[in-house]
Formats: C-alpha cells, sequence, structure tokens
C-alpha cells in the first residue's frame, strides 16, 4: 500500500512535534497546538528529486506570498 501524500511540514518554534500536510490550504489553516502562538508556525514545502536522491526543503515566505 502506497504512503500517503506528504508535501508540506509544519513546524513551531520551541516545540519538538513535525506536522505533515498534502496541501498548502491544510497547513496555512491548521490551528496551532494548545499554547502555542500562531506567530511561532513556519511552514516549508519538501520534495524528492529522484535523479540525485536529495529531499529538498523550502521554507514558505508568508510575507513575499502576499505581494
Amino acid at each position: 500500500m502506497p504512503a500517503s501524500k506528504l508535501n508540506y511540514i509544519v513546524v513551531y518554534e520551541d516545540h519538538s512535534q513535525v506536522y505533515g500536510c498534502s496541501s498548502k490550504k491544510i497547513a496555512d489553516e491548521s490551528p496551532p497546538p494548545e499554547g502555542i502562538d500562531i506567530c511561532k508556525k513556519n511552514i516549508f514545502f519538501i520534495t524528492f528529486e529522484p535523479d540525485t536522491n536529495n529531499i529538498c526543503l523550502h521554507k514558505i515566505n508568508k510575507e513575499k506570498e502576499n505581494e
């Protein structure tokens, strides 16, 4: 059975848990864990390059997207 899609990861400063999402919309709209400030949310896009066998991680910059 194939694994679920994981295109985005969400992490919070000072919080060790990593959360996975299949879409940017879910990553944006997911609420933070109880007691964690939403401003501490960081979203990353993750992809695999089959030619080089590299996993690439790109931080999503919310301020740049709003321009």
